[in-house]
C-alpha cells in the first residue's frame, strides 16, 4: 500500500516518498517516465535513493494487482469508520483555533477546529465543519456564539501555542472561557467584537456569510458548515517573507517562520515546517 508520511522537493520534482519502501521513489510525469537517479534529502539523512519506472504506466499512475487494493463502502463503514478513516486520510488539515464571544456572559469561548480550508479569495471566504456534540443533539459552544452574533476570529495554529490550544478542546460550561483557563491572552479585534488571541501569529476577523446545516441519513442534524467573509487579516511582522514587509499589497508568510500546525489522524498533530509528527491526547 502506497502511504506518504512526508514529502520532500527536490528542484522541480516532486516525491511521494513510501513508508514501506523508502529505497524505491517513483517519478511520474505526464508524458513519460524514466530511469533516473537522484540524491534526496531527508530530515535525518542524505542517503542515494535509486527510481524505477517498472512499477509506473505510460499515464504515471502506480500498477499493482488488484488485490493489493482495498476498498470500502461509507455506508458500510458507518459514522466512527468514516471518522476514523477521514482524518488519517484527509491530511494534514489546517486547525483554525476560534474564539467567540458568548452573548449571555460575555466570555471569549476558545477552540480548536481541523475540518477546516480557504475556499477562496475573490472573496476571501474560510469554512469550518462544527460537528454537534451529544449525539447531535447538543451544539457547541462556537457554533451557538457564531448563530447569535455573525463574527469570529479565525486564529492559526502554530507550534508555539499548541498544548494551550489542545488544552481549549475540552467540553466546559459556555460561561467559561478556555481562553483564561488556559492561561492564554488576547487582543482587540479592528472590525469585529470577537478578540483575537495573541499568542497566534496570523488571525482573521471573520463574518458571517453562509450556515449550511448536514444531516445524515436518518434526517438528523450532525454538522453546521460555517462560512466566513474575511474582512481583516492580522500577520505578526516577524512572519512575513523580507521582500514584502508590511504595508505591502502582496503581503507572503513564511511557512518556516510561522511554524503551522496541521492535523493528521488519531491524536496527531503535524508541525508543517519541520516535518515532524506530534500525538497530544485530548483534554
Amino acid at each position: 500500500m502506497l502511504v506518504f508520511p512526508f514529502i520532500t522537493r527536490y528542484s522541480s520534482t516532486l516525491f511521494l516518498i513510501s513508508s514501506n519502501c523508502r529505497e524505491k521513489i517513483v517519478s511520474c510525469c505526464s508524458r513519460c517516465c524514466q530511469h533516473r537517479s537522484h540524491h534526496v534529502k531527508s530530515t535525518t539523512q542524505m542517503s542515494e535513493l535509486s527510481l524505477e519506472s517498472s512499477s509506473c504506466s505510460e499515464k504515471g499512475y502506480y500498477s499493482h494487482d488488484r488485490d493489493e487494493w482495498k476498498t470500502f463502502s461509507t455506508a458500510e463503514l458507518g459514522s466512527g469508520g468514516c471518522y476514523r478513516l477521514g482524518i488519517s486520510a484527509v491530511v494534514p488539515r489546517p486547525v483554525a483555533v476560534i474564539t467567540s464571544l458568548n452573548k449571555e456572559h460575555g466570555t471569549v469561548n476558545c477552540a480548536p477546529f481541523s475540518y477546516t480550508g480557504l475556499m477562496s479569495h475573490n472573496p476571501p471566504l474560510v469554512s469550518h465543519g462544527i460537528c454537534l456534540e451529544a449525539g447531535g443533539k447538543k451544539k457547541k459552544d462556537t457554533l451557538v456564539n457564531i448563530e447569535e452574533n455573525k463574527e469570529w476570529v479565525f486564529n492559526v495554529l502554530t507550534d508555539s501555542y499548541l498544548e494551550e490550544a489542545n488544552a481549549c478542546s475540552e467540553a466546559l460550561p459556555p460561561h467559561i472561557s478556555e481562553v483564561e483557563k488556559t492561561k492564554l491572552t488576547t487582543l482587540p479585534s479592528k472590525d469585529c467584537k470577537t478578540p483575537r488571541l495573541a499568542q497566534a501569529l496570523v488571525s482573521m476577523e471573520c463574518r458571517l456569510e453562509y450556515l449550511n446545516e448536514i444531516k445524515n441519513d436518518a434526517g438528523e442534524h450532525t454538522t453546521t458548515i460555517v462560512t466566513g467573509r474575511i474582512v481583516r487579516y492580522h500577520v505578526h511582522s516577524t512572519v512575513l517573507k523580507a521582500s514584502n514587509g508590511v504595508g505591502n499589497r502582496s503581503p507572503v508568510v513564511d511557512l518556516q517562520k510561522l511554524g503551522a500546525v496541521g492535523r493528521a489522524g488519531d491524536i496527531t498533530y503535524w508541525p508543517a515546517g519541520e516535518g515532524k509528527a506530534v500525538s497530544m491526547k485530548r483534554p
